[in-house]
C-alpha cells in the first residue's frame, strides 16, 4: 500500500506524521519505505540524528515518481511518500502513484479554505489513478480551543472522509524529532503516541 501526505500549505505536520506513522506500521511488523518527496530533505535529516534504521528512507523529490514507485516499492508492505508543499509536478506525480492520500490541515479558518486547491488536485489525479482515495486528517490542534472543537464540522464541506483520530499539537512530537526518534520510542505511553497508533489503526483496519 502506497500512502501520502499531501497539502499545498507547510507547516501543517506532513513529515511530522509520515515519520511517525512509517515508525507504527514498522512496528506492527510490517516492513516499510518512507520515500522523502520534499526536496529540503527533512526525513534524511532526521533519520541522519540518531541513524534510525526502523524503517528504510530514501529520498526522491522527482517528477517520474509514479513510473518508479512500482520499483522503490519493492518487497514493502507499506510505502510511505512525504510530499513538498504545494501542488506542483512532484505533488501531482505522487498522488499518481498513491493508494492513500492523507491530507494534514491545521484547524484555522484560512487552512480550511485553502483545502479546496488540494481537494480539486486529488480529483484531478483520480482521473488518471482510479485507486486513489483521500483523506482528511485534523493536525496540529490545540487541545481545548474552540478552532480545535469546530474543525470537523468546517471540513465536512468537503466530498472526501475524515479520519476520525486528530494530530494535537504537543511538545513530545518536537522532543522526539529532535531525538531522531518516533514519539512511539521517545514518549511510548504519551498522548502523542497514542493519536499516532490511533491513525495507524485506522489505516490498517
Amino acid at each position: 500500500m502506497i500512502i501520502s501526505l499531501v497539502n499545498q500549505k507547510g507547516g501543517v505536520g506532513k513529515t511530522t506524521v509520515a515519520i511517525n506513522l512509517a515508525y507504527c506500521l514498522s512496528e506492527m511488523g510490517h516492513k516499510v519505505l518512507l520515500v522523502d518527496g520534499d526536496p529540503q530533505g527533512s526525513c534524511l535529516q532526521w533519520q541522519s540524528i540518531s541513524d534510525n534504521k526502523a524503517f528504510d528512507v530514501i529520498h526522491h523529490p522527482e517528477v517520474d515518481i509514479h513510473k518508479t514507485i512500482k520499483e522503490l516499492s519493492k518487497g514493502y508492505r507499506y510505502t510511505i511518500i512525504d510530499a513538498p508543499p504545494g501542488t506542483g509536478d512532484i505533488t501531482l506525480s505522487i498522488l499518481l502513484a498513491s493508494n492513500l492520500a492523507i491530507i494534514p490541515i491545521t484547524p484555522s479558518p484560512l487552512d480550511i479554505w485553502s483545502s479546496e486547491e488540494i481537494d480539486e488536485l486529488i480529483r484531478e489525479a483520480r482521473k488518471h489513478n482510479r485507486k486513489l482515495k483521500g483523506k482528511l486528517l485534523i493536525s496540529k490542534k490545540i487541545v481545548g480551543t474552540t478552532p480545535g472543537r469546530e474543525a470537523r464540522k468546517a471540513l465536512e464541506r468537503y466530498r472526501i472522509g475524515i479520519f476520525k483520530t486528530e494530530i494535537s499539537q504537543r511538545i513530545a512530537y518536537v522532543k522526539s524529532l529532535i531525538s531522531g526518534q518516533s514519539v512511539l520510542e521517545h514518549s511510548p505511553n504519551s498522548e502523542a503516541a497514542k493519536e499516532i497508533r490511533g491513525l495507524c489503526n485506522e489505516i490498517t483496519r
